[in-house]
């Protein structure tokens, strides 16, 4: 099923003061892999670059992957080799010798920002503190304050020698990303299904798109852009083999939640589909 091309604006503000949290909240955070599988035996060494860009796969802000971590095929969890920050992108090495599939991510933490106006003109203002913090920060005759929680998993899937599951399976926290359609298989021409979590549960309504790279060398995105539906699914069939950056996200209101009224949840999945 082909989908149409469409622009999908993702915005943020913040006060002054604050830019350095902005220009990352404001750029999509995205890894790629030098490579995909392993098939060397004995394993490899395969290195990761990190940015945060507008651009599918062009380097841009220097997002950190300090806080990377590759999930082996036995549940375990592991930290990169070699890390180093430059000024438009960060790169770690790993060295990947166990059979099956890992999952590669630089997910942070959660980050809280409170919207309000204030002011005869009704100026909308953005800090950054939780609903625990915000009453301390908050001027006098702060009208229509809300807080919210903006979280994102940035993750790609490494497989060696024969796929595994294990690294496929979801936390049960905020937006997630499990492949139903194997990392490992997926093949250009052919359908592809991945399914979508909210705290463990499917999410229907989570905003997806998918573009593949090489949007410097050609006069259109290609971007698929799709929906999940009641059972958080989206389907979709790469035209093309090649690297491909989806993105997807899910806004909704938090009840009883101590520290958020809403929240603003993204998944940033790289992948590959390989020529027939």
């Amino acid at each position: 099923m082909k989908h149409k091309l469409k622009g999908v604006a993702l915005t943020c503000a913040a006060i002054a003061g604050l830019a350095v949290s902005v220009s990352a909240s404001a750029h999509p955070r995205w890894i790629l892999p030098s490579h995909f599988t392993v098939s060397k035996e004995g394993g490899d060494w395969l290195t990761f670059d990190v940015t945060a860009s507008h651009g599918t796969f062009v380097f841009d802000k220097p997002a950190g992957s300090e806080s990377a971590s590759v999930l082996m095929p036995d549940g375990r969890s592991e930290r990169p080799n070699f890390v180093i920050r430059g000024k438009r992108r960060s790169i770690f090495d790993f060295e990947f010798t166990e059979q099956g599939t890992h999952k590669v991510a630089v997910n942070g933490t959660p980050t809280y920002w409170t919207k309000y106006k204030a002011g005869r003109r009704d100026t909308v203002k953005w800090l950054k503190a939780n609903k625990a913090e915000r009453d301390a920060e908050l001027p006098t005759k702060s009208r229509d304050v809300i807080t919210q929680l903006s979280f994102t998993r940035t993750e790609s899937y490494i497989t060696v020698g024969k796929p595994s599951q294990s690294a496929l399976e979801i936390e049960g926290k905020l937006l997630e990303l499990k492949p139903i359609t194997h990392p490992a298989d997926i093949v250009e021409g052919e359908p592809v299904t991945f399914q979508f979590f909210y705290n463990g549960q499917p999410q229907s309504g989570v905003t997806v798109d998918v573009t593949r790279d090489g949007t410097l060398y050609r006069n259109q995105q290609d971007q698929l852009d799709l929906v999940s539906d009641k059972q958080g699914m989206i389907k979709f069939t790469p035209e093309h083999a090649g690297r491909y950056l989806l993105r997807a996200n899910h806004k909704g209101e938090l009840k009883n939640n101590p520290l958020a009224d809403t929240s603003s949840s993204n998944v940033h999945l790289t992948f590959e589909a390989v020529l027939q």
